[in-house]
């Protein structure tokens, strides 16, 4: 799911979705404010995730995507 986003859009670094991932990622949130209600898939295999501790990996992964301003929906388009 790319979003085309222009210039000044891109150079801003987004506060709320870092606190929201970096608090509440573990639980899938940031996927809900990201995508809205067509996120729930990636809500619930987040959370899934998190009951086996690959949770908490997925959502390191998401922290440094968020930095790097390449933060995607769908967490296995980190690697294409």
């Amino acid at each position: 799911m790319a979003v085309i986003i222009d210039a000044k859009e891109q150079d801003k670094f987004d506060w709320k979705l870092f606190l929201i991932t970096f608090f509440l990622g573990w639980l899938g949130i940031d996927k809900f404010y990201v995508g809205g209600g067509k996120a729930w898939k990636y809500f619930l295999f987040k959370l899934g995730f998190t009951f086996i501790l690959l949770g908490v990996i997925w959502n390191i992964i998401d922290l440094i995507m968020i930095i790097r301003k390449k933060y995607q929906l769908d967490a296995r388009e980190y690697f294409y």
